[in-house]
């Protein structure tokens, strides 16, 4: 059973200044019951069948990967572009195996992670300890202010020993970090335009050259005593497959990990026992922090349960001891380099806060509009608390103090990026949700939702444009970006954005995950393969719009009528009855609203006219996009008009399937089973439960042969 303090502050231990965290926890459990007959929303994850012998996969829905599928798949009904057949049963940010299929790379194995050019296979290569410190800039420049897990100075003096004694030397934890770190330098060095650094080749004896490379290190470490060093080089293996977009990996890892974290204790505040030293207080307090984040992004993005529990710890935020026996540094006092690891550790704590409250099991959710403002409350407060530091302004009576902002361009710009990740997610249920008399709530969210996305688009573009910056190297701009463009063409769909400036933010998009594919995974090219294909469908529904309005002013005589040269969806007839944005689900959803409304709605449409028929001309976009709708009498009727043509077109598998995975079931574009598409209604056996329902999720899980 959840605790409900999940919500609240991390718990105190007899701490005296943490009493107003549970009393204020209990107010908003009091007052939620005000709200205990209007559930949260959520949204659903997807359970896959084994495949080729295979074991079935899941993916949560924290990833927001059904909105994905339901938006896809209404764009590829209407895009002969998206229909291409292309076998493939990878999803974004899942499959830790996925490699680009370009000459660039080695093709012995789809699991090496560098091209023969950029490697140095001599047996004996020479290099200096100056050319390590260049292999591993990068990473202290980029990662290690995120993640200061590290003692500098101590790796410093194994790379020196290693430049001086060779590999041999240093322990193999020392040879795990520093093959981590030059690993992911050279990742990052992909897209550190004209830096030249690719030029010189790393022996390939001081990098990871596979992912199996990766584990099988780590495997070795399984049977070493459990020490902060272990960890240490543990961690930044993680780091290293996170880097590179191995979220699978990484998260199997992290499972290893965070129970090592809790055999040494790094859950409980060093500052409280007096058996450490100072400087070990300052490493595991940072060491914690850095797992806590990392851990808290791959449970977002895989859709998986949360590893570490709020109530199950009380370590101090950095800088921000609240133990009264801390002496070692004046009141007051705060290390500005950790300014940003406390940033971060607050905003995971948030992320939890949002993976809890709309993706929790149903069974255990205590979730509640009380606990949804409590959240956005707490979302607000931190974002307060960072944007000084994130847009430092110039102080009248110190002119240097913008100067001296903790945070470099990059760093700032991943605390807004991630500020409206948080907004994104906690808002995209809300365009799903089954919930009558909620339209102010839908297009609250939608709006919320495209601002974020306007804005993390521009401010990743803006970056971009100063080629001198650091790369782009956080793992979760690509999915970020890809959502961004997925919400806006939605939003362009659904009449509340109009088609031309859907198009713009999509090359922008295109644009950002072209930089992001410079590091050598697939995804940010898959991502640009479906991006292009919806911006294609797009601009042939405005070309045939087009098209239309000035048949209409030929046929009627008049130049003038609305909505004759507006580009939103918005002045269509269906947009104009539109009855509720939960009405009905993906690329079926104009149809159950012209259905229910009749053919009346059309002008020219006749009763006996299928509406697939004149669907490609007049609503070639989708209309309402809903994962949990439960089934309701209204949807079989609808089905039988969507049936009325063979159906072919929904047979392809498209170019972007390593995003949203194949439709295996050639009678319906996703195959979800109940709930989930009007489609699966045309099969009686879908009435029944399926065996693959878990009891926790029932029909708020997708179970099906998508992949």
């Amino acid at each position: 059973m959840v605790s409900p303090s999940s919500f609240g502050s991390r718990p105190e231990e007899n701490e005296a200044d943490w009493h107003a965290a549970p009393r204020a926890l209990k107010r908003r459990k009091r007052a939620s019951t005000a709200g205990a007959s209007r559930p949260s929303p959520r949204e659903i994850g997807v359970m896959r069948e084994s495949q080729n012998d295979g074991p079935a996969t899941f993916l949560g829905s924290s990833s927001g990967i059904h909105f994905v599928r339901q938006v896809y798949n209404a764009f590829a009904r209407r895009s002969a572009e998206l229909q291409r057949a292309r076998n493939r049963t990878s999803v974004p940010g899942e499959d830790d195996r996925l490699q680009r299929d370009s000459s660039a790379f080695n093709s012995r194995s789809t699991d090496e992670l560098w091209s023969r050019e950029e490697l140095n296979f001599e047996t004996t290569p020479s290099f200096s300890f100056e050319d390590l410190a260049r292999w591993t800039r990068r990473y202290f420049e980029n990662w290690h202010p995120i993640f200061p897990f590290l003692h500098a100075p101590t790796v410093l003096k194994s790379l020196e020993t290693v430049a001086n004694q060779g590999i041999p030397a240093v322990s193999r934890l020392d040879m795990i970090i520093i093959r981590s770190l030059i690993s992911i330098s050279l990742a990052d060095n992909r897209q550190a335009e004209g830096s030249g650094a690719n030029s010189d080749p790393v022996p390939a004896t001081l990098v990871f050259q596979s992912v199996h490379h990766i584990i099988q290190d780590i495997q070795s470490l399984l049977m070493e005593p459990t020490t902060i060093p272990l960890l240490q080089a543990t961690f930044c293996a993680q780091l290293t497959l996170t880097s590179l977009l191995r979220l699978n990996a990484a998260s199997r890892v992290g499972g290893v990990i965070t129970r090592t974290a809790y055999h040494l204790g790094l859950h409980r505040c060093p500052a409280r026992f007096s058996c450490f030293s100072s400087q070990e207080k300052d490493i595991r307090n940072r060491l914690f922090w850095s797992i806590y984040s990392l851990e808290r992004y791959l449970s977002q993005a895989l859709g998986i349960p949360l590893s570490i529990r709020d109530d199950d710890i009380d370590v101090c935020y950095p800088g921000e001891e609240r133990h009264a026996s801390v002496t070692t540094l004046p009141q007051g006092h705060v290390d500005h380099r950790l300014r940003l690891l406390c940033h971060l550790a607050k905003y995971a704590r948030i992320r939890g806060l949002i993976i809890e409250l709309r993706n929790k099991s149903v069974l255990h959710s205590h979730a509640s509009p009380i606990e949804a403002s409590y959240v956005n409350g707490e979302l607000s407060q931190w974002w307060n608390e960072v944007y000084d530091d994130v847009y430092p302004t110039e102080d009248e009576e110190d002119p240097e103090a913008i100067q001296d902002s903790p945070l470099a361009p990059y760093h700032r710009l991943l605390l807004i990026v991630l500020r409206h990740e948080a907004v994104i997610s906690m808002n995209r249920p809300l365009l799903t949700a089954e919930k009558p008399n909620q339209d102010q709530d839908y297009k609250n969210a939608l709006q919320t939702c495209i601002e974020s996305s306007r804005s993390v688009l521009a401010a990743l573009k803006k970056y971009m444009s100063f080629p001198a910056q650091a790369p782009m190297t956080w793992p979760s701009f690509t999915w970020t970006t890809w959502m961004a463009c997925l919400i806006l063409m939605y939003a362009s769909s659904e009449g509340e954005l109009p088609i031309n400036t859907a198009l713009k933010y999509g090359r922008m998009g295109t644009s950002v995950l072209q930089n992001l594919a410079l590091r050598g995974s697939s995804w940010p090219e898959t991502c640009i393969e479906g991006i292009k294909g919806m911006v294609s469908a797009l601009s042939m529904n405005q070309s045939s719009r087009d098209h239309e309005n000035a048949a209409g002013v030929l046929f009627d005589g008049d130049a003038s009528q609305p909505g004759h040269s507006d580009t939103r969806g918005a002045m269509r007839p269906e947009y104009q009855h539109r009855s509720h944005p939960s009405a009905s689900i993906g690329m079926n959803s104009v149809f159950s609203n012209n259905h229910r409304a009749g053919p009346t709605m059309h002008h020219g449409l006749s009763p006996s006219m299928s509406l697939q028929e004149y669907e490609p001309v007049t609503n070639p976009v989708p209309h309402d996009i809903n994962p949990a709708e439960p089934a309701t009498p209204r949807i079989p009727s609808n089905v039988m008009d969507m049936n009325s043509n063979d159906g072919s077109h929904l047979n392809a598998q498209t170019s972007a399937g390593l995003i949203f995975g194949n439709m295996a079931n050639s009678n319906a574009v996703l195959n979800p089973g109940l709930g989930q598409d009007p489609l699966s209604f045309t099969d009686p056996s879908y009435l029944l439960m399926n065996d693959l329902w878990s009891v926790a999720d029932g029909p708020w899980i997708i179970h099906g042969n998508m992949l």
